[in-house]
């Protein structure tokens, strides 16, 4: 029997692609056979909202969001950066208040702790990390046997670690400060696995579906034995990863159910 899990990527206000991708599986009665979720950056807040199961909520909430409601630019911006120089780096520019007040707001912590859902980080150290480590951690990832990228399984977690990681997952370095968890400082899940397919495959799934956000992606998932995958990627570009406006939403959510319509007029057999 197929255990179908799903990879979200991250890619900013990109995301909107992977909701408009859902309503296409959701017609072909696809995403009730999701096992399994995972996602890196925005992808992560994707993957809650798909195993929430609750399509017109994912649907409204981005239509809620734009770059001024959604991120707090901290006022005196440049007196910042002349004043704390380097250590500007490990602040980040935009505040996460509002976008973690969302999180509170949208996110049924039950339904979640009642699914597979991994969500990736990048531990770069313990509270007195900075900035500078997280080149350290891209170096101990590649080339030595350190564990960096963290899979974390939402259903261990409380309410409140469940907002810290997804907050982690998003914080994208310099945009974002780190987010510091029991000890640890953590850093965008995308830095090092922007399609995290590992815990699907740990999870023991079979099939997999991988939803990108960028054309060309070096991350992209390769080819594994006993491992069916379907990559989905925007045939056309999906412009900036904070262009927030409902425009550029709404155009999203089109391409990805245009996208995802035509892949699974290919692939739906192999998952039904």
């Amino acid at each position: 029997m197929t255990k179908l899990g799903i990879a979200l990527a991250g890619g900013g206000a990109r995301g909107a692609y992977q909701i408009g991708a859902w309503k296409a599986l959701r017609e072909a009665g696809i995403d009730s056979l999701i096992d399994v979720y995972s996602g890196a950056s925005v992808g992560s807040l994707n993957a809650v909202l798909f195993a929430m199961g609750d399509y017109e909520l994912a649907k409204t909430t981005w239509m809620s969001l734009d770059k001024d409601s959604l991120f707090n630019i901290e006022k005196h911006i440049y007196k910042r950066i002349f004043k704390e120089k380097l250590n500007f780096l490990n602040k980040g520019v935009f505040s996460t208040k509002k976008l973690e007040k969302m999180l509170w707001e949208v996110v049924d912590f039950d339904a979640v702790r009642t699914k597979e859902v991994y969500i990736a980080t990048t531990r770069i150290g313990d509270d007195n990390s900075s900035f500078f480590d997280l080149v350290r951690a891209n170096y101990r990832h590649y080339f030595t046997d350190e564990q960096t990228i963290y899979y974390n399984n939402l259903g261990d977690y409380d309410d409140e670690r469940i907002v810290k990681t997804l907050l982690a997952s998003c914080a994208i370095p310099i945009v974002f400060r780190p987010i510091h968890i029991r000890g640890e400082t953590f850093y965008d899940g995308g830095v090092l696995d922007n399609t995290p397919y590992q815990p699907l495959i740990d999870a023991g799934c079979d099939t997999i579906i991988v939803i990108d956000l960028f054309t060309f992606s070096p991350m992209r998932m390769k080819k594994i034995p006993e491992v069916t995958v379907h990559t989905l990627y925007p045939k056309k570009g999906l412009r900036g990863i904070l262009d927030f406006s409902h425009k550029q939403i709404e155009r999203r959510f089109e391409l990805g159910y245009h996208d995802m319509t035509q892949l699974l007029k290919k692939i739906k057999d192999q998952l039904v």
